[in-house]
């Protein structure tokens, strides 16, 4: 049964890597691999969120399964090498059994959801510390992006892979929600943050037929004020910007948060249809153009993948004036 699992986890993180083109930097082939290895039990947890977010019970148990057996060899590995390091902990594997178990007695996806969101965040940690520590424990090249994709919103992005992936989504405004979102778990480095949002505009403008990107930007603005952003400081708004292939407003601001000091953020949003569609980004303000580039071809990625129109819509567009 393991070399069942071992196998079908090498397979599935083959086809995660070679999946889309090349033009956004996806790595173009992976070998199985032989050794245990951290940011592959995090590539296939990515893969049990993303098919649990589209309500596929099936596909994430199997996902799971192969992530659990990832992170058993890696700790039984460390335990032959008197190595104990933050990956070694049985903690992990913990949250791994306790989502299958949320999933098989009952179909609870929302505990589901939390116990992966916190091995998410674990694994991440790990990643960031085998960077900074600058050995070779992990065997996906840093620079590699890999595609979530959520059917049940019409949507499709490329994400480079040591990015925690938040599988929960919460409700914003009238008739909004934060689909999932993308980070980096170390305030050290800025702990930058990426969201994809979605807005029913019929929620949003009850008295409106017809809402113009215009009209989108002043509702965002609305909710940008010192009270949701202590010390909120305008530094840019406009509607000269794309998204998706589509027309969108851009939002430029920094506040400050009582935990993290002065943050900096930018937020795109566009509509298609009666939909509003919302990406943005945030990381402490002297570290937030270090992330830019990555940020950037995430949003160069994003595409809406079952719009009103039927195409699939993809933008290049992100302005540079964000840099100043």
């Amino acid at each position: 049964m393991i070399i069942q699992i071992f196998l079908f986890a090498a397979t599935l993180i083959t086809s995660a890597l070679v999946a889309g083109t090349t033009n956004y930097g996806i790595y173009p082939q992976a070998t199985a691999q032989t050794v245990a290895s951290p940011d592959l039990a995090k590539v296939l947890i990515d893969s049990a969120i993303q098919a649990l977010q589209t309500g596929n019970i099936k596909k994430t148990v199997m996902h799971l399964g192969a992530a659990e057996q990832e992170v058993i060899l890696a700790v039984t590995e460390e335990s032959g090498n008197n190595n104990s390091n933050n990956y070694s902990s049985l903690e992990t594997i913990l949250l791994v059994k306790d989502a299958i178990q949320s999933l098989e007695n009952g179909n609870d996806t929302t505990k589901a959801l939390v116990f992966l969101d916190l091995a998410e965040r674990q694994l991440g940690e790990v990643l960031l510390n085998i960077a900074n520590a600058n050995v070779s424990a992990a065997t996906i090249p840093r620079d590699t992006f890999l595609i979530y994709s959520n059917p049940s919103y019409g949507i499709r992005m490329q994400y480079q892979y040591n990015w925690v992936v938040e599988g929960t989504s919460y409700p914003t405004g009238a008739g909004g929600v934060q689909i999932t979102s993308f980070y980096l778990p170390d305030t050290s480095i800025g702990l930058p943050f990426f969201r994809i949002g979605a807005d029913n505009l019929s929620k949003e403008f009850p008295q409106s037929s017809t809402i113009s990107v215009n009209d989108y930007l002043n509702r965002s603005l609305e909710h940008k004020n010192s009270t949701g952003f202590p010390g909120f400081k305008l530094l840019e708004s406009d509607t000269q910007n794309g998204l998706a292939g589509n027309r969108a407003y851009t939002i430029v601001w920094t506040y400050t948060n009582p935990t993290y000091g002065i943050r900096k953020s930018i937020e795109i949003g566009t509509i298609i249809g009666n939909k509003g569609y919302f990406v943005d980004y945030t990381a402490a303000e002297g570290k937030f153009q270090s992330y830019l580039p990555v940020v950037q071809k995430m949003i160069n990625s994003f595409e809406i993948i079952n719009s009103t129109t039927g195409a699939n819509n993809s933008t290049s567009c992100y302005r540079q004036t964000v840099n100043d």
